[in-house]
């Protein structure tokens, strides 16, 4: 059977699937056992929120269907014809195809658009006086580089010479101290590695609705480390932020997007999200008060090591992994709540020798992990010598 009418046939099945990562990705695995290529490159168009796009629309012509590759292809650094095959399986399974309506096979009437919470704000041409490198790609403009003087408050422009701007680039505005405040327009989708490096003024960022990806897999400019692996610079890290909100549409933020954020106190993650990586929040010794995505899975190696300021941390059911490091250093906190779901605590690409809480000598005499009787966490407790209770406490 060809993968779309298979994938038609997951869809008219299981229609809750396209609501439920998990659910789809275990379909998956038992419809393309042998195809891991096939499955992951189906779950990238899922992950960057085209299926929910497909959903609501009645036809999709070339156009549509080549921002869409493109999308995948740029933000998962896949070969065009992997994101195409992948785009075009999805939109038949769908009844669409380019210039064609839904099919009358597909049922009629079109699903619902998203719902409020999760729609795109509708956005209008914001050009700027302001100099920048860029390049002109298939899919838009890419600003490459800011070459103009730091002004308190700088509005990075949706079109440039009549021209969408669809990304801001690795390191663009790297090292600019004097902004104080960025404005990103809507329609902009991608935020490149180290593209607020160091930007030690910066106090306040708005972010886009349109918004989809915060960091890449691009190494450019990104320095490389021991082992020849790349150490991926963070979007905003070692600026001023004082707090953030991250739009619900973005599915991707990279390693290390806020580390060394010393004045950041409260940071909201997108519901959709999946991972908190390697050293998101790493030395935000200010943050307060984190509001955790509600698909959240895995919480990577040292991702709050060193948030002295967290007190309480409440992760969402869901969880599977919490890995090496993860709350080191975070010498204040009193209590985590941590699922039944969550089966490893501990582990990831770490070095070996960080505790996941940290050195006892580093934590709270009371720090107490609450759990259901049980359940791994309680076990973990028991092992490592941490006080538990009652998650009802």
């Amino acid at each position: 059977m060809e993968d779309y009418k298979i994938l038609a046939k997951i869809i008219q099945d299981y229609p809750d699937a396209l609501s439920e990562r998990k659910k789809l990705q275990a379909l998956f695995s038992d419809y393309f056992p042998q195809d891991r290529l096939k499955r992951n490159t189906l779950l990238m168009v899922f992950d960057d929120g085209i299926v929910n796009e497909m959903r609501g629309l009645t036809q999709m012509d070339k156009i549509v269907l080549h921002r869409f590759v493109k999308s995948v292809e740029q933000g998962y650094g896949i070969r065009t014809k992997n994101a195409e095959n992948a785009v075009l399986t999805w939109a038949q399974a769908m009844g669409l195809s380019p210039d064609n309506g839904r099919s009358a096979a597909q049922g009629g009437e079109p699903e619902a658009v998203p719902s409020d919470e999760e729609s795109v704000k509708e956005w209008t041409a914001v050009e700027s006086e302001s100099l920048y490198e860029y390049e002109e790609t298939s899919w838009g403009i890419k600003i490459l580089r800011f070459v103009d003087f730091d002004e308190n408050v700088v509005v990075i422009p949706n079109v440039i010479e009549g021209k969408k701007v669809i990304a801001v680039w690795n390191h663009a505005f790297k090292g600019c101290v004097g902004i104080e405040k960025i404005i990103v327009s809507e329609g902009i989708e991608i935020l490149g590695n180290g593209v607020f490096l160091n930007c030690k003024g910066l106090k306040e960022v708005v972010l886009p609705s349109t918004l989809k990806r915060i960091g890449t897999t691009d190494p450019a400019g990104c320095p490389a480390i021991l082992g020849g692996m790349t150490k991926f610079d963070g979007a905003f890290e070692y600026t001023a932020l004082e707090s953030i909100v991250i739009p619900n549409r973005v599915k991707y933020i990279g390693e290390y997007t806020f580390a060394g954020c010393g004045e950041l106190a409260k940071a909201t993650l997108p519901p959709d999200l999946k991972e908190i990586r390697q050293g998101t929040f790493r030395w935000c010794r200010s943050l307060e008060e984190v509001v955790f995505p509600r698909e959240l899975e895995v919480v990577r190696l040292s991702a709050f090591e060193g948030c002295e300021s967290l007190k309480t941390v409440d992760l969402p059911e869901g969880v599977t992994s919490i890995e090496e490091g993860a709350f080191a250093g975070c010498k204040n906190l009193q209590s985590i709540y941590i699922p039944d779901s969550v089966v490893q605590i501990g582990g990831g690409k770490g070095s070996g020798f960080l505790q996941t809480f940290g050195e006892p000598e580093e934590r709270r005499e009371d720090f107490t992990i609450l759990c259901n009787a049980g359940s791994y966490a309680m076990r973990y407790a028991r092992t490592q010598q941490i006080k538990c209770a009652s998650a009802r406490y």
